[in-house]
């Protein structure tokens, strides 16, 4: 149980420095290579946790003191004054609970936002992780214009084909798993604001003279603000940033090719990194082969 909770800390620890660098680099990103990349950079989050468990690069023989990396060894340092046999069950316990609130939070709030679409007060949104299926409020037609309607089906539809909605049910569930950590609340909400802007990048794409009919979609979809942990919910989602988004102009292939370098770039360092401060694994001993056995000679005179 010690061994799990150490491996806990370094993925948490790793989610964590993912996501600061992340924050630090999203504005950038978005202003020289677009929404689409900026999307893309969250990739470095899961990959780091993917290192921590591989198998590390280096190897100790047995018996020799293990030298944890310095960016390890400070952050372990507080887990392992906890990690004795009588408080280690009792941790868990703790993070059992804080998970279990969480997961009920997000259940409640998801059964809540399906009794209002069934209602037809919610929508437009995605909702479903196996069979995800389009949302629409009862008023869908009466409230937006066929052409308003064809853009939201056209922003849904990009959803759909990223797989937006289990990437977001992933998400509720880092966010369950990783409870106390603050930073993985933070850049859940992050997430889903690039999420929409990747995909109204794509819908612009496709209907370059479309924003004035689309910044006005946004508009009468900004009433509703239903939580939709599993699922992609086109209100409740910093308007302001978004609206400012259809003013920029259309970025060139070459542009949007970089950005995708880019990113693609550092989820590979940041892979490398993480791995490389993998603790070393310890080598058992070579086994020796036992020696021939000894014949005696006897000699028997004639």
């Amino acid at each position: 149980m010690a061994e799990g909770l150490e491996l806990a800390v370094r993925i948490n620890l790793a989610i964590s420095m993912a996501i600061l660098i992340v924050m630090v680099l999203r504005g950038p990103i978005r202003r020289f290579f677009g929404p689409r990349a900026t999307y893309g950079l969250w990739l470095l989050a899961p990959v780091s946790a993917l290192a921590c468990l591989l198998p590390s690069l280096r190897s100790v023989p047995a018996g020799s003191p293990a030298i944890e990396p310095a960016l390890w060894a400070s952050a372990l340092s507080l887990p392992a004054a906890l990690m004795h046999p009588p408080l280690t069950p009792f941790l868990w316990g703790i993070w059992l609970a804080g998970a279990g609130l969480v997961a009920t939070a997000f259940l409640t709030a998801q059964a809540r936002f399906l009794r209002n679409a069934r209602q037809g007060r919610a929508g437009p949104a995605i909702v479903g992780l196996l069979d995800p299926r389009l949302v629409l409020p009862a008023d869908f037609t009466l409230r937006f214009s066929s052409e308003e309607q064809a853009l939201i089906r056209a922003h849904e539809k990009a959803h759909l084909d990223r797989d937006d909605p289990r990437a977001n049910g992933l998400l509720a569930a880092v966010q369950c798993l990783f409870w106390f950590n603050p930073l993985v609340h933070l850049a859940s909400r992050l997430v889903r604001l690039d999420q929409e802007m990747a995909c109204d990048a794509m819908v612009m794409a496709r209907f370059p003279r479309a924003r004035r009919q689309y910044a006005r979609a946004m508009l009468k979809t900004q009433l509703s603000h239903d939580l939709l942990p599993a699922g992609c919910h086109w209100g409740g989602h910093p308007l302001e940033a978004r609206i400012l988004l259809l003013q920029a102009p259309a970025l060139s292939r070459l542009r949007q090719a970089t950005g995708a370098a880019l990113v693609a770039s550092l989820t590979l360092t940041c892979l490398a990194t993480v791995w490389s401060l993998q603790s070393p694994r310890i080598e058992a001993p070579p086994t020796r082969a036992a020696p021939p056995p000894v014949m005696d000679l006897l000699i028997v005179p004639a």
